[in-house]
């Protein structure tokens, strides 16, 4: 995870004795807002103020102590305006004071995480930054993720999973936060029989072109429906965030690839921000997205580049971590879902599709390194395609 850069620190004196010393921490690279003490209506108005119209932002509200109703017209204020922010970590006390005056319908918060006990969970599977367990009553599973991943980032997919639910894709209904140290939990609806689309190709290899083209469909369908921009973010946001606080490329670089993101044609549909084969589940009744911490709105081709780093450019080692499957697999997969998705059907249409799309896999390449740690051969690929 890149190194949080706090921009500026506000001491906040309220008049009033019992709200003292609030202060707000912001990091710019990742829109993290930590806020600290008890909130009132001036301190509330001065968290507001830090918010870009444009921008979406997590607010911790782990060090809160309290909030009034000052504060939560304030902050309700805001969000009727229409900037995008959902609330994090909030104490028993705090989550209660927006429940019960129902700013909780506006304003998402995501209470702080229980304690965390894997006795009554089974593993069963494993992921590139987490690891599943079902419940011993086989309601539920758990997401389990190490410390590579900060808590407010498993909070924010928390959040972004139940906007999703409500705003209508289908996916697992998401239940609580759990921690134990640095390790961060979070529990979902547990779908009876459910496999991801690439388990499927991997225990029944007759079915890859079914499950390809039906991957596809499913992408098509999702980059076709038009997203609530009042509640979701601006993906290009987070690439261009990323970039500007990346330590991995020089100051001219950086300036080349806020042009690239610049150029790239706005549209306001839906992406997932992880799409890939795993992250679509199935019982054969349903088919749900899952993993959704980076889903939000832009440019179609945000996602494809993320598909293609994973279905053709990664190693042998991670495609089988993550597929299941072999990168042989894995390109016929890709050259499948190319065909369904774009309608290219000669080695010369699908050529010109990867052509158009690796910078946009360079761009995504960029943004996984400078968040998680890059592995051998990314920079020279974000250097050969996008620089």
């Amino acid at each position: 995870m890149s190194k949080k850069i706090w921009l500026f620190v506000i001491f906040y004196i309220s008049l009033h004795d019992e709200f003292k010393n609030v202060i707000i921490m912001i990091s710019k690279n990742d829109n993290y807002i930590r806020v600290s003490g008890a909130l009132d209506g001036a301190a509330a108005d001065e968290l507001v103020a830090t918010m870009a119209a444009d921008e979406a932002y997590n607010v911790d509200f782990s060090d809160v102590t309290e909030v009034n109703f000052a504060a939560l017209r304030s902050l309700l204020r805001c969000r009727q305006n229409g900037q995008k922010f959902n609330i994090l970590n909030a104490a028993d006390n705090v989550a209660e004071m927006f429940e019960n005056t129902g700013v909780s319908a506006f304003i998402d918060v995501c209470r702080k995480p229980k304690p965390l006990h894997l006795g009554a969970y089974d593993e069963f599977g494993a992921g590139y930054l987490s690891k599943a367990y079902n419940s011993e009553d086989g309601d539920s599973m758990m997401k389990v993720y190490g410390d590579r991943v900060p808590k407010w980032l498993v909070c924010r997919e928390k959040t972004i999973a139940k906007q999703v639910m409500i705003f209508g894709i289908p996916t697992p209904l998401v239940g609580s936060l759990y921690e134990d140290g640095d390790i961060t939990g979070l529990d979902f609806e547990r779908i009876p029989g459910k496999r991801s689309f690439s388990r499927v190709i991997s225990e029944e290899p007759e079915r890859l072109e079914e499950m390809s083209r039906r991957f596809a469909r499913m992408c098509k369908q999702l980059h076709t429906t038009e997203c609530n921009t009042r509640i979701f973010s601006d993906r290009s946001n987070h690439y261009r965030n990323t970039v500007i606080n990346s330590t991995a490329i020089t100051d001219e670089e950086k300036q080349k690839v806020l042009d690239f993101i610049g150029s790239i044609p706005a549209e306001t549909t839906c992406l997932h921000g992880d799409m890939q084969l795993s992250n679509v589940i199935t019982n054969e009744k349903d088919d749900l997205w899952i993993d959704l911490s980076d889903f939000g709105y832009g440019n179609h081709m945000l996602d494809m580049g993320m598909w293609y780093f994973l279905s053709v450019l990664n190693t042998e080692e991670l495609t089988d971590h993550i597929f299941h499957l072999k990168k042989k697999d894995m390109a016929q997969v890709w050259d499948i879902f190319v065909d369904e998705y774009f309608g290219a059907k000669t080695s010369e249409e699908k050529a010109a599709v990867v052509k158009q799309v690796e910078p946009f896999a360079a761009l995504h390449m960029l943004y996984i390194g400078s968040m998680y740690g890059f592995e051998s051969g990314m920079l020279d690929y974000v250097r050969e395609k996008l620089l």
